[in-house]
């Protein structure tokens, strides 16, 4: 078993898109949520280490900002250490990393050189045109890929995401990481128009979860919190305005393995 399993049993993560008032106050989250892993879409954690919560860096995409740490990371002496390092954010996304699958292919190597365990780029849907090429093309130039990268708001019906997941497997047959995942209405224009309610989510992630933790070849898996307020996925905050946990939050801080 990788080492960084025996650091990090849980398999559930921290993930917290907004900035928080204190780098204290974010540990504190963090913390909260009694996870073993935490990113924060950069390849930096610049605060003190977290108990029991592995940070995990990631590239998120061809800019300078995002490339540079990657010299700062120190070179594991084996693939099976215990950081791993996450793959480019949404390369298929106009609005996020924004790389064609041959800019991505060109800096794969750099990534590489870290000899850590490398997740794939997590693309807006796992299974599309980009994502299918990249890995195509990274077994064709002997390129390594060690788990794959999801994404997912595809509404609240657990058994769906299951499939979901087991057809990923199925198609590139490597373990997965659920980097982000929530209950998002993309259509609501304010918090009241979300057709989702907080009971809603929480129904859904009460089912879910002992899900994941049943598929050995789920790795990990990072619940994307939002503000309470915010329009598309404000019913699947973690915390209120006050920064206490909702019950959402709640039930996600007390799921254990």
């Amino acid at each position: 078993m990788p080492s960084w399993h025996k650091l990090s049993p849980l398999k559930k993560e921290f993930a917290w898109p907004k900035k928080s008032d204190s780098s204290r106050k974010l540990k504190e989250e963090i913390s909260s949520m009694q996870v073993g892993w935490h990113y924060n879409w950069t390849g930096l954690w610049k605060e003190t280490e977290i108990k029991n919560a592995l940070f995990v860096p990631m590239v998120w995409g061809k800019a300078k900002w995002s490339t540079d740490p990657i010299k700062k990371l120190k070179v594991s002496k084996s693939k099976m250490a215990t950081s791993p390092l996450l793959g480019f954010n949404e390369p298929d996304g106009k609005k996020q990393a924004n790389m064609s699958v041959e800019e991505a292919l060109a800096l794969w190597p750099i990534l590489e050189k870290t000899n850590r365990r490398l997740g794939s780029p997590a693309t807006v849907n796992p299974k599309n045109e980009w994502m299918q090429s990249f890995m195509k093309q990274a077994k064709a130039k002997n390129l390594r890929v060690d788990f794959i990268c999801v994404h997912w708001d595809g509404g609240r019906n657990a058994d769906n995401f299951i499939e979901h997941l087991k057809s990923i497997h199925t198609l590139y047959g490597k373990p997965i990481w659920i980097t982000e995942f929530a209950i998002a209405d993309w259509s609501a224009k304010s918090i009241k128009d979300n057709k989702h309610s907080p009971e809603d989510v929480l129904s859904f992630m009460k089912e879910l979860l002992p899900k994941l933790e049943q598929l050995d070849f789920v790795e990990r898996y990072a619940w994307f919190s939002s503000a309470p307020d915010h329009a598309n996925l404000g019913p699947s905050a973690l915390f209120d305005k006050e920064g206490k946990a909702t019950k959402l939050g709640e039930f996600y801080a007390g799921h254990q393995n």
